[in-house]
């Protein structure tokens, strides 16, 4: 059993873009608008055995609990030893997100056949500029919104800002590329009642003194 936290590959492009400009003759910033990747604990659950899939419980979409049983595999023995039952069940309550294996299909050692994702507890993470990540605070809540429903506004709270800085591109002596040094913040999303899914792209707004 393997769980990881799905990475949904926002990188540097995540780089908050700074659309939000201060006012005339005024010192404080405007809104700080940044885009990541909505994301969700996921567990890929391999066979530790291997050998062959005899029955599937499970299918793409399902929501399954803690305990379930969700694959049986029938590894054969060697050299007069007996064969072994496997069963696969699921460590969380989640959503089946994948399944690449049939019954009847063989499956090898250690290699993923279902993906199990956890999703009442979804996170995005952006990256904003050094010069402006000093507005965000940390518990507070911001507007996130996705481009599946236009004109809703979800709620996220900021649960983690990156005590360490990240460079783009790395090694910048200059001023104007000291200015891409950025920080990762992590957003808790509240529930939205199913609407938001792992890998949909979103965009959060840090408002000045929220």
């Amino acid at each position: 059993m393997k769980a990881r936290v799905f990475i949904g590959l926002i990188g540097l492009t995540a780089v908050a873009a700074l659309s939000g400009c201060s006012s005339a003759g005024s010192d404080t910033p405007g809104p700080l608008h940044a885009s990541g990747m909505i994301e969700a604990t996921e567990v890929h659950l391999p066979s530790k055995l291997g050998g062959t899939v005899t029955e599937v419980y499970a299918n793409k979409g399902d929501v399954v609990r803690a305990g379930e049983k969700l694959l049986s595999v029938y590894a054969s023995g060697t050299s007069g030893s007996a064969g072994m039952n496997e069963a696969i069940t699921s460590p969380i309550n989640g959503v089946v997100l994948e399944r690449t294996i049939e019954a009847g299909e063989d499956a090898s050692p250690g290699a993923p056949l279902i993906v199990v994702a956890d999703l009442s507890t979804l996170t995005l993470t952006v990256y904003v500029p050094e010069n402006r990540y000093g507005q965000i605070a940390l518990g507070s809540s911001y507007p996130v919104t996705v481009d599946s429903f236009p004109g809703e506004s979800f709620t996220a709270r900021v649960s983690h800002i990156a005590n360490q800085a990240e460079f783009t591109p790395r090694n910048v002596q200059t001023v104007e590329g000291r200015q891409t040094t950025v920080f990762a913040v992590t957003l808790d999303l509240d529930p939205s009642g199913g609407k938001l899914k792992p890998g949909m792209p979103a965009d959060v707004t840090f408002f000045q003194n929220n």
